[in-house]
């Protein structure tokens, strides 16, 4: 290691892990899956917005929809 803390580079490695894209790739594949998650809460209250719901009753006069 160096005297910044940093791993110094070994030109002789097979693999050699870039922590950096690593990490900018994983925090956008969350966002993105935060995004649509919201997204598709949302979309339930966002598809029945203004539409009254259908209640259906139960009498013993048949079935009578409001």
């Amino acid at each position: 290691m160096s005297a910044a803390g940093a791993p110094e580079y070994d030109p002789d490695a097979e693999f050699v892990y870039d922590y950096q894209t690593l990490r900018i790739g994983g925090l956008t594949f969350v966002a993105v899956i935060m995004i649509l998650s919201v997204l598709l809460l949302a979309s339930n209250k966002i598809r029945r917005c203004g539409k009254p719901r259908v209640s259906v009753l139960i009498s013993d006069n048949g079935i009578q929809i409001r």
